[in-house]
């Protein structure tokens, strides 16, 4: 019997870089929220529940103004 690995990275945390303002889900210490995703560094994965992506600071910072 062999026990398969899932090897989809999709799950996975991945660098991005944001050129663009956009709006989209972030996630924070406080949770998940959809707000206004500034250019910058990102980590982004894609959701298992809600089937987007959600984004959080690369840099581990928070900068949670609201």
């Amino acid at each position: 019997m062999s026990v398969q690995m899932s090897g989809d990275a999709t799950y996975e945390w991945q660098p991005c870089s944001i050129l663009f303002p956009r709006i989209g889900t972030m996630l924070s210490r406080h949770g998940v929220r959809t707000r206004v995703i500034l250019p910058g560094h990102y980590l982004v994965r894609r959701s298992r529940t809600l089937g987007g992506r959600i984004y959080r600071r690369a840099s581990g910072g928070e900068d949670d103004l609201g």
